[in-house]
């Protein structure tokens, strides 16, 4: 018979665990400019926005524009937490 594991096992168990990563879009708008968009490697949208936003001007509007599957990332062959321009 299988024993189940209480919560505390298994929050014992997933600690060594990474979260997930995904490759997500972040559009930038500046002022008399074209829009530019740049793909991220973030396990996390607000954190892929902060990396975009911080590279960029102050004045420039930054929004979460999607993802990208790993099919269509991989020959990006992008590195983790660096916004790549497409």
């Amino acid at each position: 018979m299988s024993r189940r594991r209480s919560s505390a096992e298994a929050v014992s168990d997933d600690k060594g665990k990474r979260a997930k990563s995904h490759v997500f879009l972040v559009a930038v708008k500046q002022r008399r400019e074209a829009l530019r968009v740049y793909a991220v490697l973030t396990s996390a949208q607000d954190a892929a926005l902060a990396i975009v936003a911080a590279e960029n001007a102050e004045g420039a509007a930054v929004e979460a524009a999607g993802r990208l599957s790993k099919k269509l990332a991989r020959p990006l062959k992008l590195k983790p937490e660096v916004p790549h321009p497409i």
